[in-house]
């Protein structure tokens, strides 16, 4: 990875906050893996609901529409199956972004994420707007807390380009979105970078409401004073920035991996018509892209 005053090129990581990035250099070696000895803290069902209402309750005081509240969810794993759950992955879930990445500053992680952050090829750039969550199979009508908690996704990512002088911004029709055992919606959102840095572009769009909240502030606060564990590498970005193309994803569907555990993470997006219960099936929705994959060993 080079570091530059602008940012960064290669292949990289950031955490949620982005105060840790680390940059990956191209080895022909064979890989190693490395494993935290910490664990993650799991919460329980009804530890997460009481928090979970506590949280939910601190909208109106601090002046919150939307905020994500994650979990992280523990399951038996040999270690030595990484390699062959990386390319499960890949096979199950040909569109998202899968990875598998080790380190000794953060053990290893994998994962599949569907959330593009940035993509850049020559003057043209995109990203899009991806919030809301159903279960696949669910044909019922989108509801009104979806449609909202999309919308401030979408009207953040289009203030904050309008901000970082981009022009000719296009944004498709709202789509539903497949990701595997769920789906989303989705806008497209096309624009041209008038010569503006990708580092810079990425670092206005990241954290977006998908992962934070809105306003952006005040959801980041409430997500850091309330949720009891770190987020590590979850809901931060992954993947290449470079001079000549550029292709950042939101680091979702993923989990760590320790000796004889898998820890998934896993959120849900409240607002203020949120119900609790839901919002942890949601999580146990979420989880199965993994758990689908990971309950095969």
């Amino acid at each position: 990875m080079d570091d530059r005053e602008n940012g960064y090129t290669g292949f990289i990581v950031s955490g949620f906050e982005n105060r840790n990035i680390y940059g990956f250099r191209e080895d022909s070696s064979d890989p190693e893996y490395h494993f935290k000895d910490k664990m993650p803290f799991v919460i329980k069902e009804q530890e997460y609901k009481e928090i979970a209402s506590l949280f939910l309750a601190a909208f109106k005081r601090k002046g919150i529409d939307k905020a994500v509240f994650s979990r992280v969810k523990a399951i038996e794993f040999d270690e030595k199956y990484c390699d062959q759950l990386f390319h499960d992955l890949t096979t199950a879930y040909p569109s998202a972004f899968v990875y598998c990445i080790s380190s000794t500053l953060f053990g290893t992680w994998i994962g599949a994420t569907p959330e593009k952050l940035l993509s850049i090829d020559s003057l043209k750039a995109s990203t899009v707007s991806l919030a809301g969550t159903k279960k696949s199979g669910d044909n019922s009508p989108w509801g009104e807390k979806e449609s909202q908690e999309q919308a401030y996704v979408t009207d953040f990512i289009l203030d904050r380009l309008k901000k970082a002088g981009m022009s000719d911004i296009e944004m498709s029709q709202r789509y539903e979105a497949m990701a595997g055992p769920v789906k989303h919606l989705k806008n497209d959102i096309g624009f041209t970078l008038n010569g503006a840095d990708p580092w810079k572009i990425a670092m206005e769009l990241h954290p977006t409401p998908a992962v934070s909240g809105f306003p952006q502030k005040e959801a980041m606060e409430l997500i850091l004073e309330v949720e009891p564990h770190d987020r590590e590498l979850y809901t931060g970005f992954i993947g290449v920035i470079g001079d000549g193309a550029t292709d950042l994803f939101v680091n979702l569907r993923c989990c760590s991996i320790q000796e004889d555990s898998a820890y998934l993470y896993l959120g849900g997006g409240f607002t203020l018509s949120s119900s609790v219960e839901e919002e942890w099936q949601e999580t146990e929705y979420k989880s199965k892209t993994l758990l689908n994959i990971l309950q095969k060993f």
